[in-house]
């Protein structure tokens, strides 16, 4: 009978049985009991490591073979049993004395008297083993059998209690009764930084390169991307061995002899080019379409295709806070007031002409927006509402490459969109360029409903645009040695050609419905032009111990005008003309703009130093004609017939300090700039010249702070203050008035002022992939330009003015999200409150307050065969736009689908916008004695049908970033 098979046995039984079984059967018998006796030693401690088909067999020995044949009778073979079982039992005895099976039980709570769910529960013997382990049930209770050698040792422990231990001396069960944890002092463990800067080899910053830290058996434990200016600063706290791994698409991965927990700065680390063929390098870029940076929020425009084959201007209304209201005024999280600047450099344009240049600028030439709401003392005090940063695409390889964008729009017309752009390198030089164009009417319609000095004005408007944009751009770099680099960049962008609006105007009593006459009003822009030329000459010094010198020189010129033809032709509402007034305008705007720039960087104190001076000269001369149309010629109208020049010298200096401590981050700093401008007007009166003279001269102090803290590996928050200015646009400063019709004009105001603003912005990021923020904003010298009527008459005026007091408090959230691997979406909401406090004059008082909300939703899917589609939805609701006028809600839903071939360098994509033509504006405007009532419509629904192709040859850094000396005076120009 085979009793080694019984369950119930006894193991060191079994373990024997199975042994002398295994050893009889092959009629061998170790005829020394000593033998025998290490065999069932060496059996017994082994045993408990084998198992097979769930029989535990004993291990197998090789044995010398007996020189003679065990004695086969019964009393031999009973005498041998009997001597193995003995001995046996005598081997067995001192185990079995020192294990006694224990019970063990209690219960765990905490210093509330809660129970603790999960506590370790860990028993320990004499030789420092663990011999059990296992956790506290939903009460705090534990129950433990266990045969345990000896003297033994409870431990309990749970996270944020100290532990608790107890010493097991007797071999009896024990109930330990309720077992209360202490709390564990509030000790955070120590947290180290790691920072550096990752830069190119024409020693430009490499953005967006991965930094991971990997453990000892190569694995990442965090992973971190560089900034805008190459940098990286990440915390970990466990202890142990690393090293740092960088690694970005083009160049050949850095990575850092092994470190110990220890805060270390790797300083500049220079990357260099790979050598990998392009035909050999498959790119999948898993970037989100939003992500976030340090004091940022970036909108990768390439990650969506609704945002390809448009303008800048039309990418730049997907972005996340950002809204555009009437075609003219960018808005950042409610507010208006937005720095816009091109790779860091001021376009020096604002209001339309800002929108023009952005109309121009092809999204196929964008990288990404980025939104930073409270900029540092390193850049320009303007923007109330912020900064928005253009990062325009660098291509990546070496020889000869580039992009080819084309593209066909229809809404009401056909629009046709071209790009080319350009990089070739060698060496140390570096050639790059681009070409773009927008050709193709855009049609408008505006209506109106005014009523003033209990008079009734309704009016419809067609404007068809019949501009065509282009833009240029060349680039030179040379890089003179690893340490110093020079360059030339020079930009180009027209506006040219005609435009034709015609207003109908129906003139009424009061509300009363019966039309008195009609106004048939006519602009024939048979000329039109906006020429913008701007050069910049750069010297960059970059070592390796952190010291940076950068010098900007620029020029730029700006020059616009524009002749029209303007009727306007009275008729009875029996269609008998009653009256015309004929006139023909001729307009010229000149702007010349020069500026000196320069920056110093270094480290200071285990921290950062950023230092650097500006100064800029800006000579605005205004020309305007004003004629009567007669029948004998033109006739000039010295009423309206004046030259205004302005010029305006702002002298700055900053200085700004970032360090870091251990999971907190903090910079501070402050700029000092000093304005001095002053305005000339000319004019003829009674044949009379006359000059009027504006001067003006004001120092400001713009501080700015940020302090952030890393919670954990996960999330973090941060809080930035900072002080800004909005000077006003040149043109707005130049009393001509424009007539847009008899009844409707158009006036600038030399006594304009610019508004300041305190912005504070807290911040709270979770993952890379949520972000919430609460921004808070209050100006003085509030200004923009309001609807008026002038008093006594049936004219309105449309005017900037300083009104008073605006305060704005915002809170967004943005938040990516990956639903599964073929559904990505992105979400941004913004809820703000605008509170103003204005006055046009001592009897139009006004105390308004609106709270609105906007929310975008961009989702994407991927397809089978290789397609990829885009749904994205935006919603604007009721809002208060400039002094007192409301704006109705609006919003938009866009399609698109988008495929690569040809090894994917060749892209086709196919877009409507606005399906349902919802986005179409509508305002009031109200107060006793003026009632003005407002629709528009800009050809927003259009199906779009766009193809780019890529091509380069080797992978390799492209044309470097810079900045120029003229950031913030370009964007004024208009």
């Amino acid at each position: 009978m085979r009793l080694f098979y019984f369950p119930m046995l006894p193991f060191f039984v079994r373990n024997f049985l199975l042994s002398a079984s295994t050893t009889l059967t092959e009629n061998r018998i170790k005829h020394n009991l000593y033998s025998a006796k290490i065999h069932l030693l060496l059996t017994n401690s082994d045993i408990r490591n084998k198992n097979i088909n769930g029989i535990n067999r004993a291990k197998t020995f090789t044995w010398k073979k007996p020189e003679h044949r065990i004695p086969t009778d019964k009393n031999s073979m009973k005498k041998i049993v009997t001597l193995l079982v003995l001995l046996f039992l005598f081997n067995s005895a001192d185990t079995f004395c020192q294990a006694v099976v224990r019970n063990l039980k209690g219960q765990v709570i905490d210093e509330h008297k809660a129970p603790v769910r999960s506590a370790s529960i860990t028993i320990i013997d004499k030789d420092k083993k663990d011999v059990l382990k296992a956790t506290t049930d939903s009460l705090g209770h534990f129950n433990l059998s266990k045969s345990i050698r000896g003297n033994s040792t409870l431990f309990i422990s749970h996270s944020g209690y100290n532990n608790y231990i107890s010493e097991i001396v007797d071999s009896v069960d024990k109930d330990f009764g309720v077992i209360e944890l202490a709390p564990a002092p509030n000790i955070q463990p120590t947290t180290k930084i790691l920072q550096g800067r990752v830069i190119d080899e024409t020693k430009a910053p490499l953005t967006f390169a991965t930094i991971a830290l990997l453990n000892t058996e190569n694995k990442g434990v965090f992973q971190a991307y560089t900034d805008s200016l190459g940098e990286f600063k990440m915390s970990y706290s466990a202890a142990g061995k690393y090293t740092l791994k960088v690694s970005c698409f083009g160049y050949k991965d850095f990575t850092a002899a092994p470190f110990d927990l220890q805060n270390k700065d790797f300083g500049v680390i220079a990357l260099a080019p790979s050598t990998h063929n392009l035909k050999e390098v498959v790119v999948q870029g898993q970037r989100d379409l939003i992500t976030i940076e340090p004091n940022a929020i970036v909108y990768n425009v390439t990650k969506s295709i609704d945002a390809q084959g448009v303008s800048a201007f039309e990418a730049l209304r997907k972005a996340p806070g950002v809204y555009i209201d009437n075609e003219r005024t960018i808005m950042l999280n409610g507010k208006a007031g937005t720095m816009i600047t091109i790779d860091g450099k001021q376009t020096y344009l604002s209001g339309a002409e800002l929108i023009d240049l952005l109309k121009s600028m092809p999204s196929s030439s964008i990288k990404s927006f980025e939104m930073i709401n409270s900029p540092s003392a390193k850049y320009d005090a303007s923007g109330a509402a912020g900064m928005i940063n253009i990062k325009t695409t660098k291509t990546q390889f070496k020889g000869f490459n580039g992009t080819l964008t084309s593209g066909l729009t229809y809404g009401e017309t056909l629009k046709h969109v071209q790009d080319i752009s350009f990089n070739y390198r060698k060496n140390k030089t570096n050639v790059f360029g681009s070409y773009n164009h927008f050709l193709g009417y855009r049609t408008y319609v505006y209506d109106s409903y005014r009523i003033q000095e209990d008079k009734m004005f309704d009016s419809h408007t067609d404007d068809t645009d019949k501009r065509m944009t282009m833009g240029s751009r060349l680039g030179f770099d040379y890089d003179i040695n690893k340490k110093n680099t020079i360059g030339v960049l020079l930009n180009a962008s027209s506006i040219f050609g005609g435009g034709l609006t015609q207003t109908k105007t129906n003139i009424g009593q009061g509300t009363v419905k019966e039309i008195d006459q009609v106004l048939d009003a006519e602009n024939d822009y048979y000329q039109q032009k906006t020429m913008r030329y701007t050069a910049n000459v750069n010297y960059k010094y970059e070592d390796t111990i952190g010291r940076v010198i950068n010098f900007d020189l620029d020029y730029g010129t700006f020059d616009k005008g524009n002749a029209n033809r303007q009727s306007n032709v009275y008729t009875s509402n029996i269609d008998i003309v009653l009256s015309e007034n004929l006139y023909h305008s001729l307009n010229d705007i000149d702007i010349d703009l020069k500026g000196l720039k320069f920056d110093y960087n270094t480290n200071l104190f285990n921290g950062k130093l950023e230092t650097g001076a500006k100064y800029s000269d800006i000579v605005s001369d205004n020309d305007a004609r004003f004629y009567r149309r007669t029948p004998t010629g033109d006739v000039v109208d010295e009423g309206r017939t004046s030259t205004f020049k302005y010029t305006e010298r702002v002298t700055s200096i900053y200085i700004n300090y970032k360090k870091s401590l251990g999971k907190w981050a903090l910079q501070g700093g402050l700029r000092v700039e000093n304005t001095s401008s002053g305005g000339v007007l000319r004019y003829r009166k009674s044949e009379i010249e006359n000059m009027e003279k504006i001067p003006r001269n004001y120092t400001n102090f713009f501080p700015s702070f940020s302090v952030s803290v890393q919670a954990n590996k996960n999330s973090g928050v941060s809080l930035a203050y900072s002080r800004r200015i909005d000077r006003p646009s040149y043109p707005d400063l130049n009393p001509f008035v424009y007539l847009l019709d008899d009844v409707s004009y158009w006036q600038g105001n030399p006594d304009l002022l610019p508004q300041m603003t305190h912005r504070a912005t807290l911040q709270y990021v979770y993952k890379s992939s949520s972000i919430v923020g609460l921004t808070y904003a209050h100006t003085d010298q509030y200004s923009t330009r309001v609807n008026d009527g002038l008093p006594g008459s049936s004219i309105v005026i449309f005017r900037p003015l300083n009104l008073g007091i605006q305060k704005n408090i915002a809170l967004s959230l943005t938040q990516n999200l990956t639903v599964n691997n073929w559904w990505n979406l992105s979400f941004n909401g913004t809820v703000y409150r605008v509170h103003n406090i204005v006055a046009f004059d001592q009897f139009r008082n006004f105390n308004l307050k609106r709270t609105t909300s906007r929310m975008n939703l961009q989702q994407t899917f991927k397809l089978p065969y290789k397609f990829t589609a885009e749904l994205s939805g935006s919603f604007n609701s009721k809002r208060l736009i400039g002094a007192n006028e409301i704006a109705r809600a609006v919003s938009q839903v866009d399609i698109g689908l988008q495929r690569k071939f040809m090894k994917e360098r060749a892209t086709f994509r196919m877009v409507v916008n606005d399906i349902y033509k919802g986005n179409q504006s509508n305002s009031l405007q109200s107060y006793e004695g003026f009632y003005l009532r407002n629709y528009g419509y800009y050809e927003s629904r259009q199906v779009r049908l766009n193809f780019t192709y890529r091509f380069a040859d080797s992978a390799v850094k492209g044309p470097r970033s810079r900045n120029s000396s003229l950031e913030n005076e370009n964007s004024r120009a208009r």
